[in-house]
């Protein structure tokens, strides 16, 4: 399956792209296997990973979701401020 990854801020900056693509084997990934996909991808966002979310079609999904191939995907990032 080919994914697109949108990134934002500080890990666009990190990464040097907005986005990531990544080849994974089958029809569909769960949001924890693609946390490992990405870490392994861009070494650069790694450590920041666990502390993000996974935005799935515009919503904030669980490591359990599964994503399927056409879906929107989005790494958010933690952000702080107010």
């Amino acid at each position: 399956m080919h994914l697109i990854v949108k990134l934002f801020g500080p890990q666009a900056a990190a990464a040097d792209t907005q986005q990531i693509e990544l080849e994974l084997d089958g029809d569909d990934v769960r949001s924890a296997e693609l946390r490992a996909a990405l870490a392994k991808a861009c070494p650069t966002i790694a450590a920041t990973i666990p502390g993000s979310r996974l935005a799935v079609n515009h919503q904030l999904v669980c490591d359990q979701h599964v994503i399927r191939h056409g879906d929107e995907v989005a790494l958010i990032g933690m952000v702080s401020g107010g």
